[in-house]
């Protein structure tokens, strides 16, 4: 059995509702992997749900302490929110560095292993790394079947200079499993309470932003080491979550380098608000009010050139014209991306 008097390296955290499935696939995925390395503890936030996930959580109880590796479940007694639920499960954590991870999500077999030789050092101290930017690829049932690597054969850069890595991250800042901060660091430096945040969709950026405005040492890990589960987002409206709410959230946790903040928003605008309109156009999705979305995303970038260049047509165009303008803007993207980052193409050993 672990010793559960010594503090964590890191702190897996998983917040959900009603998904009991879900969840127990990923418990599935994480025991084989958590049970070799007792520095690591997995807590599992449940909001309150009415379905079989405390069912879930107690079998995973019983074959997690027979197997050695440490699982905490807490259950808040009535459903405080997604955001509260997400700032609970920082507040909760007890690692010295904190990866959140949707309960819809996956850590594919033999990617923890790979995290932690980069949270370590040679002796087995915890390493002076801020923030690791774990990337990931989508999934639609088998995750593992649909597996998939990067096309550059990368496997790690590591950054010291914020501007390569905000560029590197931009809008993945905001998908929840995909960056492990150095909680220890965090909690040393001034920074707003996470539950700050509350009800802003983005309560995950106030623990990694504040890293971003401090930063010594970040680390891409290329090798995709996170399945993410398609189809499962809802709820969400871009003009207002990823236009008006991300404009004001970076702006207020990154308030002395308005330059990373535009490192964040402009690649997003170039490629990524683009092919979510694209997307979500043809697939039919009738959540997606365009006069509604151009009027949330002007009001926050109308005096950015990159919203009329790259995101204004793919919202605005007829639909064919649209995509194959799109499919250029993305080539001028991928062209901008390396000219900013010039060792885009580095594998490093």
């Amino acid at each position: 059995m672990p010793d559960s008097s010594q503090r964590p390296l890191l702190t897996i955290a998983i917040p959900t509702f009603n998904r009991a499935g879900e969840l127990a696939g990923l418990l599935d995925v994480l025991l084989p992997q958590v049970k070799h390395f007792m520095h690591v503890e997995v807590l599992i936030s449940d909001n309150a749900s009415t379905d079989t996930t405390a069912s879930v959580c107690e079998t995973a109880a019983s074959r997690w302490a027979a197997a050695g590796a440490r699982l905490r479940v807490r259950r808040h007694e009535s459903n405080i929110g997604a955001d509260a639920n997400f700032a609970s499960c920082y507040d909760s954590a007890l690692g010295s560095f904190f990866w959140i991870c949707g309960d819809d999500d996956r850590i594919v077999p033999g990617a923890l292993a790979e995290v932690l030789q980069l949270l370590t050092t040679s002796s087995g101290a915890p390493a002076d790394v801020d923030l690791i930017y774990a990337t990931s690829y989508g999934f639609h049932s088998d995750f593992m079947a649909e597996r998939q690597s990067d096309p550059l054969h990368r496997r790690v850069h590591t950054m010291r200079d914020p501007r390569a890595f905000a560029t590197t991250v931009n809008i993945m800042f905001t998908f929840i499993s995909g960056i492990i901060v150095n909680k220890e660091r965090l909690d040393a430096l001034p920074h707003e309470d996470p539950k700050a945040f509350v009800d802003t969709n983005l309560v995950q950026l106030s623990w990694s932003l504040p890293l971003l405005q401090h930063f010594r040492k970040g680390i891409v890990l290329w090798t995709r080491p996170v399945a993410a589960q398609l189809g499962n987002a809802h709820g969400y409206s871009l003009g207002r979550v990823f236009g008006v709410q991300l404009a004001a959230v970076t702006k207020r946790l990154l308030p002395e380098r308005p330059d990373l903040a535009a490192r964040i928003l402009n690649p997003a605008l170039r490629r990524w608000f683009p092919s979510i309109v694209i997307d979500l156009r043809g697939s039919g999705n009738k959540t997606l009010q365009l006069h509604e979305a151009h009027a949330e995303l002007r009001s926050v970038f109308g005096r950015n050139p990159r919203y009329w260049l790259f995101t204004y047509p793919a919202l605005t165009l007829p639909f064919p014209a649209a995509k194959l303008y799109t499919r250029v803007t993305a080539a001028v993207s991928k062209v901008l991306q390396v000219l900013h980052l010039p060792g885009f193409w580095r594998k490093e050993t």
